[in-house]
Protein backbone atom coordinates (compact mmCIF):
# COMPACT_ATOMS: atom_id res chain seq x y z
CA UNK A 1 0.00 0.00 0.00
CA UNK A 2 3.07 2.45 0.61
CA UNK A 3 4.70 2.07 -2.40
CA UNK A 4 1.30 2.33 -4.23
CA UNK A 5 1.00 5.83 -2.75
CA UNK A 6 4.37 6.55 -3.42
CA UNK A 7 4.02 6.06 -7.38
CA UNK A 8 0.46 8.20 -7.49
CA UNK A 9 2.12 11.12 -5.42
CA UNK A 10 4.85 10.56 -8.16
CA UNK A 11 2.37 10.63 -10.98
CA UNK A 12 0.67 13.52 -10.02
CA UNK A 13 3.80 15.59 -9.63
CA UNK A 14 4.74 14.70 -13.13
CA UNK A 15 1.41 15.50 -14.73
CA UNK A 16 1.83 18.77 -13.20
CA UNK A 17 5.06 19.78 -15.48
CA UNK A 18 3.50 17.88 -18.73
CA UNK A 19 5.60 14.58 -18.18
CA UNK A 20 3.65 11.28 -16.66
CA UNK A 21 6.45 9.49 -14.73
CA UNK A 22 6.42 6.82 -11.78
CA UNK A 23 8.09 8.03 -8.35
CA UNK A 24 11.26 9.57 -7.47
CA UNK A 25 13.30 10.14 -4.71
CA UNK A 26 14.74 13.51 -3.80
CA UNK A 27 18.09 12.09 -2.46
CA UNK A 28 21.32 10.32 -5.07
CA UNK A 29 20.46 7.89 -6.64
CA UNK A 30 22.62 4.41 -5.71
CA UNK A 31 22.81 1.29 -6.84
CA UNK A 32 21.62 -1.64 -3.92
CA UNK A 33 22.19 -5.15 -3.16
CA UNK A 34 19.73 -7.72 -3.59
CA UNK A 35 17.32 -9.64 -6.09
CA UNK A 36 15.20 -6.97 -8.41
CA UNK A 37 11.71 -8.68 -8.62
CA UNK A 38 8.70 -7.21 -11.19
CA UNK A 39 4.83 -7.04 -9.36
CA UNK A 40 3.39 -5.91 -12.69
CA UNK A 41 3.56 -4.15 -15.78
CA UNK A 42 1.75 -0.71 -16.19
CA UNK A 43 1.69 2.55 -18.77
CA UNK A 44 3.12 5.38 -17.57
CA UNK A 45 -0.28 7.56 -18.02
CA UNK A 46 -1.45 7.96 -15.02
CA UNK A 47 -5.32 7.97 -16.50
CA UNK A 48 -4.68 4.15 -17.38
CA UNK A 49 -2.83 3.78 -13.58
CA UNK A 50 -5.36 0.81 -13.41
CA UNK A 51 -4.53 -1.20 -16.35
CA UNK A 52 -2.13 -3.95 -16.26
CA UNK A 53 -0.05 -4.98 -19.45
CA UNK A 54 1.17 -8.05 -20.64
CA UNK A 55 3.48 -6.52 -23.40
CA UNK A 56 4.32 -3.14 -25.22
CA UNK A 57 5.16 -1.29 -28.83
CA UNK A 58 8.34 -0.93 -29.76
CA UNK A 59 9.73 2.70 -28.47
CA UNK A 60 6.67 3.07 -25.94
CA UNK A 61 7.51 3.70 -22.38
CA UNK A 62 6.19 1.63 -19.32
CA UNK A 63 6.05 1.64 -15.89
CA UNK A 64 7.51 -1.42 -14.05
CA UNK A 65 6.62 -1.74 -10.56
CA UNK A 66 8.23 -3.94 -8.55
CA UNK A 67 10.65 -4.70 -5.22
CA UNK A 68 14.54 -4.02 -5.41
CA UNK A 69 14.42 -2.17 -8.64
CA UNK A 70 17.23 -0.13 -7.97
CA UNK A 71 19.61 -3.32 -7.98
CA UNK A 72 18.94 -3.50 -11.71
CA UNK A 73 22.36 -2.54 -13.45
CA UNK A 74 21.12 -3.74 -17.16
CA UNK A 75 17.76 -4.58 -18.61
CA UNK A 76 17.10 -6.90 -21.56
CA UNK A 77 13.78 -6.87 -23.75
CA UNK A 78 14.16 -10.36 -25.40
CA UNK A 79 17.86 -9.87 -26.78
CA UNK A 80 17.60 -5.94 -26.85
CA UNK A 81 18.93 -3.38 -24.24
CA UNK A 82 17.14 -1.49 -23.01
CA UNK A 83 18.65 2.70 -21.85
CA UNK A 84 18.08 2.81 -17.92
CA UNK A 85 17.62 6.28 -16.77
CA UNK A 86 18.33 6.43 -13.03
CA UNK A 87 16.21 9.69 -12.04
CA UNK A 88 13.22 7.55 -13.19
CA UNK A 89 14.10 4.81 -11.16
CA UNK A 90 12.83 3.72 -7.34
CA UNK A 91 12.92 0.89 -5.65
CA UNK A 92 9.42 0.17 -6.00
CA UNK A 93 8.77 1.93 -9.67
CA UNK A 94 10.84 2.29 -12.77
CA UNK A 95 9.50 4.04 -15.67
CA UNK A 96 11.72 2.51 -19.05
CA UNK A 97 11.64 2.49 -22.89
CA UNK A 98 11.00 -0.39 -24.76
CA UNK A 99 13.90 -0.88 -27.30
CA UNK A 100 12.97 0.53 -30.63
CA UNK A 101 15.11 -2.84 -32.57
CA UNK A 102 12.96 -5.73 -33.42
CA UNK A 103 14.68 -8.67 -31.30
CA UNK A 104 17.00 -10.91 -33.04
CA UNK A 105 15.44 -13.74 -30.70
CA UNK A 106 12.12 -13.76 -28.76
CA UNK A 107 11.79 -14.96 -25.43
CA UNK A 108 8.61 -12.88 -24.55
CA UNK A 109 10.94 -12.02 -21.56
CA UNK A 110 12.13 -9.55 -19.42
CA UNK A 111 15.60 -9.82 -18.10
CA UNK A 112 17.01 -7.69 -14.93
CA UNK A 113 20.80 -8.03 -14.60
CA UNK A 114 22.00 -7.05 -10.91
CA UNK A 115 25.06 -5.79 -9.47
CA UNK A 116 26.32 -8.95 -9.02
CA UNK A 117 25.66 -10.32 -12.42
CA UNK A 118 22.34 -12.41 -11.34
CA UNK A 119 19.95 -12.66 -13.76
CA UNK A 120 16.11 -12.26 -13.19
CA UNK A 121 13.05 -12.63 -15.38
CA UNK A 122 9.86 -11.83 -15.92
CA UNK A 123 7.48 -12.66 -19.01
CA UNK A 124 6.18 -9.81 -20.84
CA UNK A 125 6.25 -9.50 -24.77
CA UNK A 126 7.36 -6.51 -27.27
CA UNK A 127 4.97 -6.12 -29.78
CA UNK A 128 6.21 -5.07 -33.57
CA UNK A 129 3.82 -2.81 -35.35
CA UNK A 130 2.36 -3.64 -38.86
CA UNK A 131 4.78 -2.21 -41.57
CA UNK A 132 4.70 1.29 -42.42
CA UNK A 133 4.73 2.82 -46.39
CA UNK A 134 6.14 6.42 -46.60
CA UNK A 135 6.83 6.98 -50.07
CA UNK A 136 8.26 5.40 -53.10
CA UNK A 137 10.46 6.15 -55.97
CA UNK A 138 8.53 7.21 -59.03
CA UNK A 139 4.72 6.20 -58.17
CA UNK A 140 3.70 6.29 -62.07
CA UNK A 141 7.02 3.84 -62.64
CA UNK A 142 6.86 1.99 -66.16
CA UNK A 143 7.07 -1.83 -66.06
CA UNK A 144 10.51 -3.35 -66.19
CA UNK A 145 11.45 -0.07 -64.03
CA UNK A 146 13.18 -1.06 -60.78
CA UNK A 147 11.68 0.57 -57.84
CA UNK A 148 12.38 0.88 -54.05
CA UNK A 149 9.31 1.60 -51.63
CA UNK A 150 10.54 3.18 -48.44
CA UNK A 151 9.03 2.89 -45.06
CA UNK A 152 9.42 1.06 -41.67
CA UNK A 153 8.67 -2.58 -39.86
CA UNK A 154 9.30 -3.95 -43.09
CA UNK A 155 9.94 -7.75 -41.53
CA UNK A 156 10.46 -10.71 -43.11
CA UNK A 157 9.71 -13.34 -41.53
CA UNK A 158 10.43 -17.47 -42.52
CA UNK A 159 7.15 -18.72 -41.55
CA UNK A 160 5.08 -15.47 -42.53
CA UNK A 161 7.08 -13.80 -45.67
CA UNK A 162 7.02 -10.02 -46.30
CA UNK A 163 4.06 -9.31 -49.17
CA UNK A 164 4.29 -6.80 -51.92
CA UNK A 165 1.04 -5.59 -53.80
CA UNK A 166 0.00 -3.12 -56.41
CA UNK A 167 -3.50 -2.97 -57.49
CA UNK A 168 -4.32 -6.49 -55.92
CA UNK A 169 -1.40 -8.12 -57.87
CA UNK A 170 1.20 -9.63 -56.23
CA UNK A 171 4.96 -8.15 -56.83
CA UNK A 172 8.00 -10.19 -56.77
CA UNK A 173 10.47 -8.78 -54.44
CA UNK A 174 14.72 -8.61 -54.69
CA UNK A 175 15.07 -10.18 -51.12
CA UNK A 176 18.85 -9.07 -51.82
CA UNK A 177 17.94 -5.80 -51.22
CA UNK A 178 15.97 -4.59 -49.27
CA UNK A 179 15.83 -4.19 -44.78
CA UNK A 180 13.18 -3.25 -42.60
CA UNK A 181 13.03 0.33 -44.20
CA UNK A 182 13.38 -0.49 -47.67
CA UNK A 183 12.17 -2.68 -50.72
CA UNK A 184 13.49 -2.87 -53.98
CA UNK A 185 11.22 -4.70 -56.23
CA UNK A 186 11.11 -4.91 -60.70
CA UNK A 187 7.72 -3.05 -61.95
CA UNK A 188 5.72 -6.05 -63.25
CA UNK A 189 3.74 -5.62 -67.18
CA UNK A 190 0.00 -5.11 -66.89
CA UNK A 191 -0.32 -3.52 -63.60
CA UNK A 192 -3.23 -0.86 -63.54
CA UNK A 193 -3.88 2.28 -60.91
CA UNK A 194 -3.74 0.90 -57.84
CA UNK A 195 -3.56 0.74 -53.89
CA UNK A 196 -0.14 -0.24 -52.85
CA UNK A 197 -0.13 -3.12 -49.85
CA UNK A 198 2.77 -4.81 -47.42
CA UNK A 199 1.78 -7.69 -45.70
CA UNK A 200 4.07 -8.77 -42.68
CA UNK A 201 3.59 -10.99 -39.85
CA UNK A 202 2.60 -8.34 -37.96
CA UNK A 203 0.04 -6.97 -40.33
CA UNK A 204 -1.17 -5.44 -43.43
CA UNK A 205 -0.61 -1.49 -44.43
CA UNK A 206 -1.67 0.11 -47.34
CA UNK A 207 0.14 3.11 -48.66
CA UNK A 208 -1.91 6.92 -48.38
CA UNK A 209 -0.90 7.12 -52.08
CA UNK A 210 -1.70 5.42 -55.72
CA UNK A 211 0.71 3.54 -58.11
CA UNK A 212 -0.45 5.74 -61.36
CA UNK A 213 -2.67 8.39 -59.28
CA UNK A 214 -4.87 9.39 -61.66
CA UNK A 215 -6.86 11.29 -59.26
CA UNK A 216 -6.88 15.43 -59.56
CA UNK A 217 -4.72 15.29 -62.50
CA UNK A 218 -4.40 18.40 -63.77
CA UNK A 219 -2.42 17.55 -67.13
CA UNK A 220 -0.27 14.60 -68.22
CA UNK A 221 0.53 16.82 -71.29
CA UNK A 222 -0.63 13.63 -73.35
CA UNK A 223 -3.79 15.88 -75.17
CA UNK A 224 -2.22 19.40 -76.46
CA UNK A 225 -5.56 19.99 -77.79
CA UNK A 226 -7.97 19.47 -75.20
CA UNK A 227 -9.15 20.99 -71.88
CA UNK A 228 -9.81 19.42 -68.63
CA UNK A 229 -11.54 15.74 -67.75
CA UNK A 230 -15.15 17.71 -69.15
CA UNK A 231 -14.22 17.36 -72.39
CA UNK A 232 -12.87 13.65 -71.50
CA UNK A 233 -9.23 14.26 -71.71
CA UNK A 234 -6.70 14.15 -68.72
CA UNK A 235 -5.57 17.88 -68.04
CA UNK A 236 -5.70 21.59 -69.12
CA UNK A 237 -3.13 22.83 -71.47
CA UNK A 238 -1.05 25.27 -70.27
CA UNK A 239 -1.45 29.21 -71.36
CA UNK A 240 0.44 32.44 -69.76
CA UNK A 241 2.57 35.10 -71.22
CA UNK A 242 6.28 33.55 -72.56
CA UNK A 243 5.89 29.74 -72.47
CA UNK A 244 8.76 28.04 -74.00
CA UNK A 245 8.06 24.36 -72.87
CA UNK A 246 8.56 21.46 -75.58
CA UNK A 247 6.51 18.37 -75.49
CA UNK A 248 8.14 14.98 -76.12
CA UNK A 249 7.56 10.85 -75.57
CA UNK A 250 11.04 9.68 -75.70
CA UNK A 251 12.37 8.65 -72.32
CA UNK A 252 8.90 9.39 -70.75
CA UNK A 253 6.80 7.83 -68.54
CA UNK A 254 3.49 7.29 -70.37
CA UNK A 255 2.61 9.64 -73.25
CA UNK A 256 4.26 12.80 -73.47
CA UNK A 257 5.64 15.27 -70.81
CA UNK A 258 6.63 18.90 -70.74
CA UNK A 259 10.25 20.21 -70.96
CA UNK A 260 11.82 23.50 -69.71
CA UNK A 261 15.17 24.35 -70.75
CA UNK A 262 17.40 22.99 -73.90
CA UNK A 263 20.61 23.28 -71.99
CA UNK A 264 21.65 26.42 -73.42
CA UNK A 265 19.12 28.74 -71.54
CA UNK A 266 20.66 30.25 -68.61
CA UNK A 267 19.50 30.25 -64.96
CA UNK A 268 21.17 33.17 -63.02
CA UNK A 269 22.87 32.09 -59.83
CA UNK A 270 20.16 34.51 -57.82
CA UNK A 271 17.32 32.63 -59.41
CA UNK A 272 16.44 35.65 -61.65
CA UNK A 273 13.27 36.53 -63.44
CA UNK A 274 13.90 33.95 -66.51
CA UNK A 275 10.24 32.91 -67.64
CA UNK A 276 11.64 30.57 -70.20
CA UNK A 277 11.40 27.93 -67.37
CA UNK A 278 7.99 28.63 -66.87
CA UNK A 279 4.56 26.93 -67.40
CA UNK A 280 1.50 28.50 -66.03
CA UNK A 281 -2.01 27.97 -66.25
CA UNK A 282 -3.73 31.11 -66.57
CA UNK A 283 -7.74 30.75 -66.90
CA UNK A 284 -9.42 32.83 -69.23
CA UNK A 285 -10.62 32.27 -72.90
CA UNK A 286 -7.89 35.38 -73.93
CA UNK A 287 -9.61 36.36 -77.05
CA UNK A 288 -11.45 39.58 -75.28
CA UNK A 289 -12.43 41.77 -72.77
CA UNK A 290 -14.31 40.77 -70.67
CA UNK A 291 -12.68 37.41 -70.46
CA UNK A 292 -14.51 33.66 -70.14
CA UNK A 293 -13.79 32.00 -66.63
CA UNK A 294 -16.95 29.90 -66.95
CA UNK A 295 -16.36 27.84 -70.73
CA UNK A 296 -13.43 27.17 -73.20
CA UNK A 297 -10.21 25.94 -73.17
CA UNK A 298 -9.35 28.52 -69.98
CA UNK A 299 -11.53 27.39 -67.78
CA UNK A 300 -10.42 27.58 -64.17
CA UNK A 301 -9.09 24.37 -62.11
CA UNK A 302 -12.15 24.83 -59.90
CA UNK A 303 -14.14 24.04 -62.59
CA UNK A 304 -12.48 20.79 -63.86
CA UNK A 305 -12.67 19.12 -60.38
CA UNK A 306 -15.49 17.41 -58.28
CA UNK A 307 -17.82 20.30 -56.41
CA UNK A 308 -15.76 20.64 -52.85
CA UNK A 309 -12.69 18.73 -53.72
CA UNK A 310 -10.28 21.78 -52.41
CA UNK A 311 -12.60 22.16 -49.37
CA UNK A 312 -9.89 21.63 -46.84
CA UNK A 313 -6.19 22.17 -49.14
CA UNK A 314 -4.43 21.10 -45.61
CA UNK A 315 -5.51 17.79 -46.80
CA UNK A 316 -3.96 17.71 -50.30
CA UNK A 317 -0.52 17.66 -52.20
CA UNK A 318 0.88 18.71 -55.24
CA UNK A 319 2.46 15.94 -56.89
CA UNK A 320 3.85 15.32 -60.16
CA UNK A 321 6.54 13.39 -62.14
CA UNK A 322 10.32 14.94 -62.22
CA UNK A 323 13.39 13.85 -64.33
CA UNK A 324 16.48 16.29 -64.63
CA UNK A 325 19.72 14.48 -66.56
CA UNK A 326 22.36 14.12 -64.76
CA UNK A 327 24.86 16.61 -67.65
CA UNK A 328 22.25 19.97 -66.92
CA UNK A 329 21.72 19.87 -63.24
CA UNK A 330 19.74 21.90 -61.51
CA UNK A 331 21.48 24.74 -59.25
CA UNK A 332 19.85 27.86 -59.18
CA UNK A 333 16.12 29.01 -58.62
CA UNK A 334 13.43 27.91 -55.77
CA UNK A 335 10.38 25.82 -57.60
CA UNK A 336 7.81 28.22 -56.98
CA UNK A 337 4.43 26.79 -57.15
CA UNK A 338 1.33 28.96 -56.70
CA UNK A 339 -2.42 28.84 -56.75
CA UNK A 340 -4.42 31.79 -57.44
CA UNK A 341 -7.70 33.27 -57.72
CA UNK A 342 -8.65 34.57 -60.98
CA UNK A 343 -9.28 37.92 -59.79
CA UNK A 344 -5.86 38.23 -58.62
CA UNK A 345 -5.13 40.99 -61.12
CA UNK A 346 -4.92 44.67 -60.40
CA UNK A 347 -8.58 45.11 -62.44
CA UNK A 348 -10.52 41.51 -61.48
CA UNK A 349 -10.22 40.77 -65.09
CA UNK A 350 -6.71 39.82 -66.93
CA UNK A 351 -4.06 37.67 -64.82
CA UNK A 352 -0.31 38.96 -65.25
CA UNK A 353 3.04 38.18 -63.91
CA UNK A 354 2.02 40.60 -60.97
CA UNK A 355 0.70 38.02 -59.10
CA UNK A 356 3.76 35.96 -58.53
CA UNK A 357 5.90 38.78 -56.97
CA UNK A 358 6.78 39.63 -53.35
CA UNK A 359 4.49 42.30 -52.67
CA UNK A 360 1.10 40.16 -53.42
CA UNK A 361 2.14 38.25 -50.68
CA UNK A 362 0.43 35.37 -52.14
CA UNK A 363 1.50 32.19 -50.28
CA UNK A 364 3.35 29.38 -52.21
CA UNK A 365 5.10 26.61 -51.79
CA UNK A 366 8.84 26.25 -52.19
CA UNK A 367 11.03 23.25 -53.57
CA UNK A 368 15.06 23.61 -54.19
CA UNK A 369 16.26 20.08 -53.75
CA UNK A 370 19.57 21.45 -54.70
CA UNK A 371 20.29 23.74 -52.10
CA UNK A 372 21.45 20.73 -50.16
CA UNK A 373 24.53 20.01 -52.05
CA UNK A 374 24.76 23.39 -54.47
CA UNK A 375 23.48 20.72 -57.56
CA UNK A 376 20.46 18.38 -58.07
CA UNK A 377 19.69 16.32 -60.76
CA UNK A 378 17.93 13.04 -61.10
CA UNK A 379 20.42 11.01 -63.06
CA UNK A 380 17.70 11.46 -66.10
CA UNK A 381 15.26 8.77 -64.35
CA UNK A 382 11.76 10.37 -63.15
CA UNK A 383 10.69 10.70 -59.50
CA UNK A 384 7.85 11.41 -58.01
CA UNK A 385 7.52 14.99 -56.36
CA UNK A 386 5.44 15.41 -53.21
CA UNK A 387 4.42 19.17 -52.16
CA UNK A 388 2.12 18.96 -49.05
CA UNK A 389 -0.87 21.64 -49.75
CA UNK A 390 -0.27 22.63 -46.13
CA UNK A 391 3.32 23.61 -46.86
CA UNK A 392 2.23 26.43 -48.97
CA UNK A 393 2.99 28.68 -46.63
CA UNK A 394 6.29 31.35 -48.53
CA UNK A 395 6.30 34.46 -50.33
CA UNK A 396 8.54 35.08 -53.39
CA UNK A 397 11.54 35.29 -51.31
CA UNK A 398 11.54 32.54 -49.12
CA UNK A 399 10.26 34.15 -46.20
CA UNK A 400 6.61 34.33 -44.64
CA UNK A 401 3.23 34.91 -47.13
CA UNK A 402 0.56 37.10 -45.68
CA UNK A 403 -2.02 35.81 -48.31
CA UNK A 404 -2.96 32.00 -47.52
CA UNK A 405 -3.99 29.54 -50.08
CA UNK A 406 -7.72 28.65 -49.16
CA UNK A 407 -10.98 26.76 -51.69
CA UNK A 408 -11.15 29.67 -53.53
CA UNK A 409 -7.62 29.85 -54.67
CA UNK A 410 -7.53 26.85 -57.33
CA UNK A 411 -8.51 28.86 -60.65
CA UNK A 412 -5.02 29.15 -61.84
CA UNK A 413 -1.52 27.73 -61.65
CA UNK A 414 2.00 28.01 -62.23
CA UNK A 415 5.45 26.45 -62.04
CA UNK A 416 8.72 28.03 -62.06
CA UNK A 417 11.89 28.57 -60.79
CA UNK A 418 12.90 31.72 -59.43
CA UNK A 419 14.42 33.77 -56.65
CA UNK A 420 12.78 32.28 -53.54
CA UNK A 421 15.77 33.72 -51.13
CA UNK A 422 18.56 31.78 -52.27
CA UNK A 423 21.26 31.58 -54.26
CA UNK A 424 23.33 29.59 -56.35
CA UNK A 425 25.17 28.91 -59.09
CA UNK A 426 24.30 29.89 -62.81
CA UNK A 427 23.55 26.78 -64.89
CA UNK A 428 21.68 25.79 -67.81
CA UNK A 429 19.00 22.83 -66.44
CA UNK A 430 16.74 20.46 -68.18
CA UNK A 431 13.33 19.62 -66.40
CA UNK A 432 11.04 17.84 -66.91
CA UNK A 433 7.49 17.48 -65.69
CA UNK A 434 4.26 14.85 -66.04
CA UNK A 435 1.62 13.73 -64.02
CA UNK A 436 0.61 16.88 -62.47
CA UNK A 437 -1.77 16.35 -59.98
CA UNK A 438 -3.59 17.75 -56.84
CA UNK A 439 -4.66 14.36 -54.51
CA UNK A 440 -5.78 13.83 -50.82
CA UNK A 441 -2.96 12.44 -48.47
CA UNK A 442 -4.97 11.72 -45.01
Amino acid sequence: MKAYKILILFAAIITAVGFTSCADEPFKYKVTDGTPTINYVRPVDIASADSLLTGAYMDNQICIVGENLRSIVEMYFNDQKAELIPSLITNNTMIVTVPGKIPGEVFDKIFMVNNKGEKTEYPFKVLVPGPKILSMDNEWAPAGDTQTLYGSYFIDDPNVPLSLKIAGKNVPLNKEKFNDSHIEFVVPEGLSEGEIEVTTVYGTQKASFRYKDSRGMITNFDNPDGFGENSGTKGIVPQGWNLAMTYSTEGGLDGYYAQVGDGSMTMPADGGWTESFKISWWCGNWGGDPMSITEGAGVPLRNIFPAGYFAEPEKLALKFEMCIPSGNAWKAGVLQVLFMNYKVAANDTWQNNTYIQAETGLCRGLYAPWSATGSYDTQGKWVTVTMPIKNFTYNMDGTAGTVPIDAESFDSFTIWPVNGGLSGTECNPIIRYDNIRIVPIN
